[in-house]
């Protein structure tokens, strides 16, 4: 019997040194080749191109080990075809599943690391106000949530796992968000509708997860093309999904509204929050994500913006309008 089972464990610690490897290559390639080299250089073509490349590589590695080596160990000799094409999409999420988790987790600890930063200037009253400024700026703007990208990770693991058409679509959706927040929120500006279509992408992936219960409208009016500093509407809406989805309530509405008028934006966040009044509704109004956002157009946009906050028994709303101007303090 533990014969048996240190072969067992033999195959399993060799079939899975193989798995490792091939995780650790589609890491650094993407870290390393892909994005630098095509996703921030807006080569997103190109980048598409790479990752079918390197995951049909990866995927042939994968094969030719089994053929030569592991499927005999497993006793699958001569049973398994060399390539199915739904072998090819689950193992592909596999190798990439762990890179696009390494990557959000070095997002938070990024987030961390300027926190701590921000507080060390504070203490030492640094008088560099410019200095301070871009600090805390690259900090507020790293507002996406990590465990938002490690649910929307899991859910499209399993969706590919059984074949579901809509994981192609979440793919699509979430490489969007990676490279808007990676690398388009560090400009100063970007037009508004490279905002509206991040929160588009964010709205279908939280849809996915909330499924039916959650009931969301979302109205953009304008012109798409007038500038915004990054994050900052995207901000007001993940603020309202971190309290107006949660579990205890049964059919939660989120309502958004975003008009470009001539040189002013207007934003509206509307939702219903849950029934327990107290700490959680007061963490909502008084906690990080509208203190951040408060922060961020504070710098961004000093007495050229507004806030109003309509706090009500069953409702929440945030309402946000921005008078651009010409320069966008960075």
């Amino acid at each position: 019997m533990k014969s048996g089972g240190g072969k067992y464990y033999a195959i399993y610690l060799q079939v899975n040194l193989v798995n490792v490897l091939l995780y650790m290559v589609a890491y650094y390639a993407l870290k390393h080749i892909q994005l630098p080299y095509f996703y921030n250089r807006d080569k997103v073509v190109s980048f598409g191109l790479s990752l079918l490349a390197s995951s049909i590589v990866l995927y042939t590695i994968w094969r030719l080990a089994g053929i030569y080596w592991l499927d005999g160990l497993r006793g699958y000799a001569g049973r398994i075809p060399f390539m199915e094409f739904a072998d090819y999409l689950i193992q592909t999420v596999q190798f990439y599943s762990p890179a696009m988790a390494l990557l959000a987790w070095e997002l938070h600890e990024e987030r961390q690391q300027e926190l701590k930063r921000i507080h060390q200037l504070e203490k030492e009253k640094i008088t560099l106000e410019k200095e301070k400024i871009t600090t805390e700026l690259k900090f507020l703007k790293a507002q996406l949530n990590p465990h938002f990208l490690f649910n929307t990770l899991n859910n499209l693991y399993s969706f590919v796992v059984n074949g579901s058409p809509k994981a192609p679509d979440m793919i699509l959706r979430l490489s969007g968000i990676l490279d808007y927040v990676l690398y388009k929120s560090q400009n100063k500006e970007v037009s508004l509708k490279e905002e509206v279509t991040t929160i588009e992408h964010f709205l279908a992936l939280e849809k996915i997860r909330y499924g039916d219960r959650l009931e969301i409208n979302f109205v953009k009016e304008g012109n798409m093309l007038t500038p915004i500093s990054p994050l900052i509407l995207l901000s007001v809406v993940e603020n309202a999904f971190k309290h107006g989805a949660s579990g205890d309530i049964d059919s939660p509405k989120i309502n958004i509204e975003i008009q470009a008028e001539k040189k002013s934006i207007h934003c509206t966040v509307w939702n219903t929050k849950s029934k327990y009044q107290g700490e959680l509704n007061d963490a909502y109004k008084k906690g990080i994500g509208l203190s951040n956002i408060k922060k961020q157009l504070n710098l961004t946009y000093p007495e050229a913006y507004s806030i109003k906050i309509d706090d009500y028994k069953d409702t929440f709303q945030v309402a946000v309008s921005i008078q651009p101007t010409e320069t966008i303090h960075q």
